[in-house]
């Protein structure tokens, strides 16, 4: 129990100390929608199914470079080799995946924010916010799974943080378009008539992440 207390607060330190960290991720993510708004608000309110596709859009660009961020901190402070001496890789890569998650779960509420201030179609109402999230979580849980298992194996090869979109982009093409068709159609039907989309993108994720866990125990070192 002592080696998993201080294995999650490691985690901590390296997720805040990832160039900045949460700070970089937030500033990041305003930064984006300010753009989006200057660009596309202007010449008309967007419709919400824009809105659904702009949010996933933003937070998969975040998930990448908290994961790039995440992965090359650990690198250099070399906390990946020495926990592993005392801990199982599949253990290590379920504490970074959750991290992640709860990292991305943070800055998509706060994404949401950022919609009902700068977008008219976004209503600003706390029953809106949860219904955007009732598909997004498990799409974030996804893509924290996939981002932490291919981050090992980029760092495994000569290209580095450079496989990492390459390999991230196809593999989270089902998770998008199972999770914003889904949220399209709760707009105007009852979350049974999508229960089978939601089961589905919770068996992405534990999809993801036995492959992970069975990829990193396999492919690291001894």
């Amino acid at each position: 129990m002592k080696a998993i207390l201080a294995l999650i607060r490691k985690e901590f330190r390296l997720l805040g100390r990832a160039s900045n960290g949460i700070l970089s991720l937030l500033v990041l993510v305003s930064a984006m929608v300010f753009l989006f708004h200057y660009a596309l608000e202007r010449n008309g309110a967007m419709d919400g199914v824009a809105l659904i596709g702009l949010k996933w859009s933003i937070l998969f660009v975040a998930s990448f470079v908290l994961v790039g961020q995440f992965t090359w901190e650990e690198r250099e402070a070399g906390g990946g080799t020495a926990s592993r001496l005392f801990i199982s890789p599949w253990i290590l890569f379920l504490s970074k995946s959750i991290l992640v998650f709860i990292a991305l779960s943070g800055t998509s509420v706060y994404l949401l924010g950022l919609f009902a201030l700068f977008f008219s179609a976004f209503p600003a109402e706390w029953a809106e916010i949860g219904r955007q999230l009732v598909f997004f979580l498990p799409g974030l849980l996804c893509l924290s799974f996939l981002g932490v298992c291919l981050s090992h194996i980029s760092l495994s090869s000569r290209l580095k943080e450079i496989l990492l979109p390459l390999l991230l982009v196809p593999l989270s093409i089902p998770v998008f378009l199972y999770g914003m068709e889904a949220e399209r159609k709760f707009a105007t039907q009852p979350f049974s008539a999508l229960a089978g989309s939601f089961c589905l993108l919770l068996a992405f994720s534990l999809f993801y992440g036995s492959m992970g866990a069975l990829l990193v125990e396999m492919t690291s070192d001894e």
